[in-house]
């Protein structure tokens, strides 16, 4: 049996204290019966790690029901990884490790001891039904937008990833194996949509404006008159000083919806920006030339 376990990225480790009885891992879905104890951090204190991580796995030593995959703060999805890594009765301890935020080298390390008393195992994502996933993916969707409304849009990003995960599943659609009424197939397709657009929002957010691009370019190649993406990408070009892509997205979007104020701020701006650079270039040429 293997005693330890550690993820690829070394920020989770399973060290098992007491083996279990052999049994499949639990997966996407599974009912999990967990005891949580001798909790220790170091780099922050214990109550950083509800106030400040949101956990709601480490917020106390006693019996939990997690379910896998309704984790939203980083520190609890770590915990379900290595609880996927478990067997039933097995006893571990898990040492996490994070950063105590984006810009710092400082790190974060939790240990504790956690015990898996039972599981009610779900079948494995490639059983399910199109609809089960579709409606799994929706579950995901609408628990980013709640963490996103309470600007926690790490988190809210990360649900929504996992909810396209789940969707990208039954690619390429329409599949003739997967036989979907046409109702099913349309709400999928709006879905994963959905799903990059509000990707796209979380990255605009967090200044990623590389991402913005790459994901609001994944809809526009489904869906070209998509205005919230060529708002969002027309936003992101604008913010990397690439006026005249930002203007021409925001160009067509404002077309498409010619009285969205925000699109038009935003092309005023950019547009501005966009004359005024060309107007410098072309003075820059007549004194080159001048005689």
């Amino acid at each position: 049996m293997l005693q330890l376990w550690e993820s690829s990225d070394k920020s989770v480790k399973k060290n098992v204290l007491k083996p279990g009885v052999f049994s499949k891992k639990p997966t996407e879905c599974s009912t999990c019966n967990i005891t949580i104890q001798k909790i220790n951090v170091t780099g922050i204190s214990k109550n950083d790690l509800k106030d400040k991580y949101y956990t709601e796995i480490l917020d106390s030593e006693c019996e939990k029901v997690l379910i896998i995959g309704e984790a939203s703060a980083e520190i609890d999805k770590q915990i379900e990884r290595a609880i996927q890594m478990m067997n039933i009765f097995e006893k571990s301890r898990i040492t996490i490790i994070m950063k105590q935020s984006e810009d710092s080298n400082k790190s974060v390390t939790v240990e504790f001891e956690v015990t898996l008393t039972q599981c009610e195992r779900q079948k494995s994502i490639w059983e399910w039904s199109a609809e089960e996933k579709y409606n799994l993916a929706l579950k995901y969707k609408e628990q980013g937008v709640k963490l996103f409304k309470d600007s926690r849009i790490v988190d809210a990003f990360h649900k929504f990833s996992r909810g396209c995960k789940i969707l990208i599943t039954m690619e390429p659609i329409p599949d003739p194996d997967l036989d979907l009424n046409k109702q099913l197939e349309s709400d999928i397709n709006d879905l994963r949509l959905a799903l990059y657009n509000n990707m796209a929002t979380c990255q605009l957010s967090q200044k990623n404006y590389d991402h913005t691009v790459t994901l609001c370019s994944k809809i526009l190649d489904k869906d070209k008159n998509n205005v919230k993406a060529l708002y969002r990408r027309g936003v992101a070009y604008g913010s990397m000083k690439d006026n005249e892509k930002a203007v021409a997205d925001l160009k067509v979007a404002l077309t498409l919806e010619p009285n969205n104020q925000t699109v038009k701020e935003h092309f005023i701006i950019y547009n501005g920006k966009l004359q005024e650079s060309i107007q410098k270039s072309n003075d820059m040429v007549r004194r080159m030339f001048k005689t």
